[in-house]
């Protein structure tokens, strides 16, 4: 710009001198006034320049920003990435420890499962052993039947098997509690 108006200034100076040497000069006048047409294009030239330089250098400012925003967005990435790494890992620990809760609880309903077949076991030896003695128990009121006792004693009377546990009982409590003993 500065040197655009220093050119312009010399081409009027010599546009002057051009005048003031008259007829000889008028070759002169000419180069002058081209070389101030050249000194406006070259101004004219200078502050396009100089807005292509303002355009470039805002955009450039842009271009900064964009590339700050693009960091900022990428460390916000990384820090997501970051948790829901460690949320990953939360799970797979808890995962991790539901996986041991149910074989432990496996493990629990196969040792209940194992005492349940020996309660029953013992509840199916129990039943066994009721009846044996159940049986046996008939047969010894049978034979206790067959004994008198006083002259009040009741004749010889032999007793079944009850079907139930509660009519043998008293069946048991009937040989026993005969009037007269």
């Amino acid at each position: 710009d500065e040197i655009a108006f220093q050119t312009n200034l010399l081409a009027l100076n010599a546009g002057v001198e051009a005048a003031r040497a008259g007829d000889a000069g008028k070759g002169f006048a000419v180069v002058a006034q081209e070389v101030r047409a050249l000194a406006q294009r070259s101004a004219d030239a200078a502050k396009e320049i100089k807005s292509l330089i303002s355009d470039s250098s805002r955009q450039v400012g842009e271009g900064v920003e964009l590339v700050r925003q693009t960091g900022d967005a990428l460390r916000g990435i990384v820090d997501k990435v970051g948790a829901i790494d460690s949320l990953v890992n939360e799970i797979a620990a808890s995962a991790n420890e539901q996986a041991t809760a149910l074989n432990e609880v496996n493990s629990a309903v196969g040792q209940l499962d194992q005492v349940t077949q020996r309660n029953t076991a013992m509840a199916q030896r129990s039943t066994d052993a009721t009846r044996a003695l159940r049986a046996e128990a008939a047969d010894l009121a049978n034979h206790v039947g067959g004994f008198r006792i006083g002259s009040h004693a009741a004749p010889t009377q032999r007793y079944a098997e009850p079907e139930h546990p509660v009519h043998a009982a008293r069946a048991k409590v009937a040989a026993f509690a005969r009037p007269g003993r």
